[in-house]
């Protein structure tokens, strides 16, 4: 007796059970593990992810300077790359190689360049005897240079002459030469200071 009690408990329970069981996957159903079905969920939520967003680049700057001295300077080399999509994160170095072509002026030859010039003539302010009379404005036409040295025609309100400039700067410069005066045709030295544009 006491054993088909046990029996009977034993039985009773594994019918709870099947039907417990028979309740949770019907017939015709495909039954799935927790764990399995919490792999699923993540799967599918990260592919909604994936379609749904897109993936968002960093990329740290590059600067190239090139100085007056044709000198060229890189910065953010190597640069990094870093791209995050969704739970993927991916980065990477890249080499910056920079080329620069840079236009190197002539040392000689032939150009046209006109500068404004305020000049003086000594020899007409002695013979007048009247300093203002020894001052000149107008025009120097360079027309050859080699490096900071350059050849002029110079065309005045009182003379016209040639002579030699020199660059002080790139836009200013003095100039010293040979003039002859409007008129009186009189032979001068002719110093000048010039500005160019």
């Amino acid at each position: 007796m006491r054993y088909g009690i046990m029996v009977f408990i034993a039985g009773a329970l594994l019918m709870a059970v099947r039907f417990a069981y028979g309740a949770e996957c019907p017939a015709g159903s495909t039954c799935v593990p927790p764990q399995d079905l919490a792999i699923m969920t993540t799967v599918l939520k990260e592919k909604q992810c994936l379609q749904t967003h897109p993936p968002v680049f960093q990329l740290e700057p590059i600067s190239i300077v090139t100085d007056k001295d044709g000198r060229i300077f890189t910065s953010g080399t190597p640069y990094h790359l870093k791209m995050t999509w969704c739970n993927y994160i991916i980065e990477g170095d890249g080499k910056v190689t920079a080329q620069a072509a840079i236009p190197v002026p002539e040392t000689f030859g032939f150009r046209f360049r006109p500068k404004a010039y305020l000049g003086y003539l000594p020899l007409e302010a002695i013979k007048d005897e009247k300093a203002a009379t020894g001052i000149d404005a107008g025009l120097l036409l360079d027309f050859l240079h080699w490096k900071w040295s350059n050849l002029n025609a110079a065309v005045g309100i009182r003379s016209g002459g040639l002579g030699i400039g020199v660059d002080l700067t790139r836009n200013f410069g003095a100039y010293v030469g040979y003039a002859i005066t409007w008129g009186t045709w009189r032979h001068n030295p002719n110093a000048a200071l010039w500005f160019a544009f």
